[in-house]
């Protein structure tokens, strides 16, 4: 649930905190209070589109803190696989607006991406607004509602799984078939390439290795001669360095009898000598494989030459161009099966049409049950919300498809992403009136309780956590603004809700209720929020029911409508 709000320069809110509960949560106020406002920083917690716009004249940055407490494990998985650690299920989420630096965004300390937010976001707050009723204006919108109140999400996932799959071996076919002429040339260009590389026989280091024989062989002479001077110096010559050694350490070898403490300069003259004698012998030995080669010199020179072409042709080192190898042999592989793969491939789309026609037809036949059970649901919803002689239901147009893979009640129908079929819910608000889209027939205030009747419903299928219902009493009033409050209460049993009205009776509903109220101070506007006590509640409630002259009757109304 949503804890707390922090909002500090942002619109006309210059530092407001407030802290929500479980239940029934109303925000009151007059028009221009700044009800809305708090709406786009909760938008904005949840991952919306940061303006500029709303940073409060006169301040650099605008920042919007909210607290949360989680207990779902997928949205804690989800957190867990950013790398961001949550502590006793508290997720604070802090989004920072600059006029002039990049702006920031925060989970638990951490940054986050906008998008990740956003993914996040969808699974903590659901905010309905006089958009959403809207929405149901739009038939396209229909398929997604009916499926989550039929629990089908799970089947229409399956469906869709295999239905990309489908589609890719479709493009895949297409391509084949294409670009035939393409392909024969594509093929001969990869085994020029391939033979080209294969006959060079590469082996990862290789270069590396013959540029130092390279090296070796041009200063061949030099080496050889520079080697015959330290061996002259140090073993060879009269006087050699290994003489003078042998000299110090017979000398050193007899001194410890005398005195013991020259015990370990004799050993270090002993080891002195032997190391010279080592390294005199290690020299010798160089020497003899120093050669004066000018046919191996020419053979390194031309390999070397042979490595750097494929090189400028395929990548900058021995390791890439095998690796290009590699990718260009798996290419050629696919594109060698040729006539074998497209027949190959007309089978497997056989198969795929198979089994996407079995998913298609079962998810279509739990749809019309899903909607019976819907139509009779949403019906019961809105007699409650005082819509007596309500009609609803749902109509499933299936296209006809003489082409088509998936037969329906007889008759080949067209399949698409979202199974077979077209569903649009129908409504007739009064007897003797045809069912009708609700975009031809239906009220706002229709419309938003049409919208109540469906959230209350999806109430147990919907994980969200947090409800915000911004104008749902659009339209309403009476015994049926007193309805919706009563549902709304409903669905508080379950859900923590937020809701934004102008209605007494739904505010009388309220387990929490706050207020929105904007100051004026010299030329400077502020809006605050503040949680109401029982009294206060009364003379708020009074005031919505009666203006702003509140007389004693007003004010016993207002305590009678408080539940």
């Amino acid at each position: 649930m949503l804890q707390e709000i922090r909002i500090t320069n942002f619109a006309i809110i210059e530092n407001l905190a407030i802290e929500f509960h479980f239940g029934l949560n109303v925000l009151t106020g007059e028009t221009g209070a700044g009800k809305s406002i708090i709406l786009d920083a909760l938008n904005l917690i949840l991952g919306g589109r940061a303006d500029t716009d709303t940073i409060r004249s006169g301040a650099s940055t605008a920042t919007v803190e909210a607290c949360f407490t989680l207990d779902d494990p997928q949205t804690l998985a989800m957190i867990a696989d950013l790398g961001i650690d949550v502590d006793n299920g508290e997720v604070i989420i802090k989004r920072i607006i600059s006029s002039s630096e990049k702006n920031r965004t925060y989970l638990n300390n951490s940054n986050l991406t906008v998008a990740a937010l956003s993914a996040i976001g969808d699974r903590l707050i659901d905010i309905h607004g006089q958009h959403d009723h809207q929405s149901l204006l739009h038939p396209e919108t229909h398929v997604d509602l009916l499926d989550h109140y039929g629990r089908l999400m799970q089947n229409r996932a399956e469906f869709q799984e295999h239905y990309a799959a489908y589609q890719k071996t479709l493009q895949t076919l297409k391509q084949i078939q294409t670009h035939q002429g393409e392909r024969l040339q594509r093929q001969d260009l990869l085994n020029f390439q391939i033979d080209e590389i294969d006959k060079a026989g590469l082996s990862v280091g290789e270069d590396d290795g013959l540029k130092s024989e390279k090296n070796k062989l041009n200063h061949a002479e030099k080496l050889h001669q520079s080697v015959q001077n330290i061996l002259d110096t140090l073993a060879d010559a009269d006087g050699s360095v290994l003489e003078l050694l042998g000299r110090v350490d017979r000398e050193l070898q007899g001194l410890p009898e005398i005195d013991p403490a020259l015990e370990t300069q004799a050993q270090r003259g002993q080891t002195a000598y032997l190391e010279a004698q080592e390294l005199a012998e290690e020299l010798r030995d160089y020497q003899k494989t120093i050669e004066f080669n000018p046919a191996r010199l020419e053979e390194i020179e031309d390999r070397l030459a042979e490595i750097n072409g494929l090189k400028r042709k395929y990548g900058n080192d021995i390791a890439t161009i095998l690796e290009y190898r590699e990718t260009i042999g798996q290419e050629l592989a696919t594109l060698s099966l040729g006539e074998e793969s497209i027949d190959a491939l007309k089978e497997e789309i056989k198969t795929q049409q198979k089994a996407l026609a079995g998913l298609a037809v079962e998810l279509a036949k739990q749809r019309e049950q899903a909607a019976e059970k819907l139509k009779k649901a949403v019906e019961k919803e809105l007699r409650d919300l005082n819509m007596k002689h309500v009609q609803f239901s749902v109509r499933f147009v299936y296209e006809t498809d003489a082409e088509g893979f998936t037969t329906y009640k007889n008759k080949k129908t067209r399949t698409h992403a979202n199974g077979i079929g077209e569903i649009e819910f129908l409504f007739s608000p009064n007897p003797g009136e045809d069912l009708r889209p609700l975009a031809k027939i239906a009220s706002g205030g229709e419309i938003s309780r049409v919208m109540l009747a469906l959230k209350s419903i999806l109430n147990e299928q919907d994980p969200v956590p947090v409800m915000v219902f911004d104008e749902v009493d659009s339209g309403i009033s009476g015994s049926v603004a007193e309805k919706v409050g009563t549902k709304l209460k409903k669905i508080a049993e379950q859900k923590q809700i937020l809701c934004i009205t102008h209605l007494p009776q739904i505010a009388g509903m309220a387990d929490s209720h706050y207020r929105v109220h904007k100051t004026v101070s010299g030329k400077r506007t502020r809006s605050t929020i503040i949680e109401l006590d029982y009294e206060h509640r009364v003379e708020e409630i009074a005031r919505m029911s009666g203006g702003e002259t509140i007389t004693e009757t007003t004010l016993k109304h207002a305590r009678e409508m408080i539940k």
